[in-house]
């Protein structure tokens, strides 16, 4: 058991040690000389490692103010957090074994149906690691709920062909929906795949594909043409959403996380600069984006040409941004609104099961919304694009959330769109099916 700990906890879901033996495996199977073999997994580590780190700064500077907002609003409820669920999944002893055996069984059974289907489309390896052991997770807790019975060899047969099929589907979606834009070279492996078409669908029905209609192209006057670059564009709207959510956190809270006494910053100032920092982390992580890209996708081309024919990476979502930088960031406000609204109403109408904003709905999803209802329906398909991917992902916590066993009630859940539309619908199907039997 230790070896395979080693294995699981050490080399295959640890992103960087992951994504580095890929692409040292890659361009090994290139017989690439040794400066440029050194060269290519630097690039594709250090990258991913600026790409995390963004990230990083974007969650603290956004998820202290909602948490602010959430405990001002005096509720109990729970949380989207999918890296809390997992974390929580795996310190439960026999439920996190079955975790871990699903995710090694579902990634060699996927790799395996990759080889097999013969479909160029079908031909992606999901390499977004830890967000595979979530969804393994996912299933180790949820499928014995469903199922009403805890028989492990059963949850972990269903739970790895779950997976394996849809790590192996879902990026065929976004392969055929970005080919024009990507020059397929890569695709989505993020668990918003099949929300990707619900992106596409609402950005064709609310808006245009003229030119003058893209988000990136928008027409703007002369003295506006410097908001066609998005860090200014973030480093002006960034602080309008601050402060908008520190208002309604109320000053003496925020006060409260800027620090009190004669050299404690002063709220609104406090507000300002966490926006800034909200900025920087994404100028970072697209910095970061372009260099693991860059690296990633030429070394994966020996694992593809030897193994696995055809095949491209599925990766994470920041990779999908620059694509579409300012339809992302209305997606992102669209994502904000719906899933602060459902937060709301969820108050309001005295929900059993209070769902908070969750800052990975609203800026990683609402990005790839975006991206997605740009391309079908400029900057109003776009924030269409993000409102209804934020208000389907978290109004879907209601009803998917009971489902989750021992996870129910620990006050965090998973999110994505694709928990939503895909596995909340799989997942009452089996408990149907299996309340026929039993």
């Amino acid at each position: 058991m230790d070896a395979l700990n080693f294995i699981v906890y050490q080399l295959l879901t640890n992103q960087v040690i992951f994504l580095g033996l890929i692409a040292l495996v890659g361009l090994l199977l290139q017989k690439k000389k040794l400066p440029q073999t050194i060269d290519g997994v630097v690039k594709t580590v250090i990258g991913f490692l600026v790409v995390s780190s963004g990230a990083g700064i974007v969650n603290s500077s956004l998820s202290k103010v909602v948490t602010a907002l959430n405990g001002s609003l005096g509720v109990a409820g729970v949380l989207p957090l999918n890296e809390a669920a997992g974390a929580l999944v795996l310190s439960m002893e026999s439920v996190g074994r079955n975790a871990v055996l699903i995710f090694l069984f579902a990634f060699l059974l996927h790799l395996l149906l990759v080889r097999l289907i013969p479909a160029k489309d079908f031909k992606n390896v999901y390499l977004t690691a830890h967000l595979a052991l979530f969804h393994a997770c996912f299933m180790a807790v949820t499928l014995p709920a469903v199922l009403g019975v805890d028989n492990a060899a059963l949850v972990i047969g269903l739970g790895s062909v779950l997976n394996a099929l849809y790590f192996t589907l879902s990026p065929a979606i976004t392969r055929k929906l970005a080919r024009a834009w990507t020059g397929d070279v890569i695709t989505l492996g993020f668990n918003d795949q099949v929300g990707s078409l619900v992106a596409t669908g609402v950005g064709r029905l609310v808006g245009s594909t003229e030119p003058a209609q893209d988000a990136d192209k928008l027409k703007l006057p002369k003295w506006a043409i410097m908001f066609r670059d998005n860090t200014v564009v973030l480093f002006f709207l960034m602080p309008i959403i601050f402060i908008g959510m520190g208002v309604a956190v109320g000053q003496d809270g925020i006060q409260a996380l800027a620090g009190k006494g004669p050299d404690a910053t002063n709220w609104f100032i406090w507000l300002v600069i966490q926006a800034w920092t909200f900025t920087a982390g994404i100028v970072i992580l697209l910095q970061g984006v372009r260099m693991f890209v860059g690296s990633i996708v030429p070394a994966f081309k020996g694992i593809s040409d030897r193994f696995l024919p055809g095949s491209i990476p599925a990766l994470d979502a920041p990779t999908f941004f620059p694509y579409s930088p300012m339809g992302g960031m209305f997606g992102f406000l669209g994502s904000s609104v719906g899933a602060i609204l459902v937060c709301l109403l969820t108050i309001a109408l005295h929900s059993p099961i209070i769902v908070f904003p969750s800052p990975i709905i609203m800026y990683f999803d609402g990005n790839v919304m975006g991206v997605f209802g740009n391309k079908a329906g400029g900057w109003k398909g776009a924030l269409a694009a993000g409102f209804a991917g934020g208000l389907i992902t978290s109004a879907a916590v209601i009803l998917f959330y009971p489902l989750t066993g021992a996870v129910f009630g620990q006050g965090v859940t998973w999110s994505n769109i694709d928990y939503a539309i895909v596995w909340m619908p799989v997942m009452y199907v089996i408990k149907f099916i299996s309340a026929l039997f039993i």
